[in-house]
């Protein structure tokens, strides 16, 4: 038996990186929408904290 790994051919090494270019894109993409969705919840936290804080002192 041979162990030893199949080099692919060139088409096929081709579409496997242009698989893995296109994978990484989506990826950075989830990315940049997690981040996003996290900016939008930091920001509603500080306005809850902001609308306590006023709820406070104007008592």
């Amino acid at each position: 038996m041979n162990n030893q790994p199949k080099i692919p051919d060139k088409e096929t090494s081709q579409r496997l990186l242009n698989n893995l270019r296109h994978t990484r894109l989506e990826v950075r993409e989830v990315n940049l929408e997690l981040a996003a969705i996290n900016a939008r919840l930091e920001n509603y936290i500080r306005q809850q904290q902001l609308e306590r804080v006023r709820k406070i002192l104007i008592s």
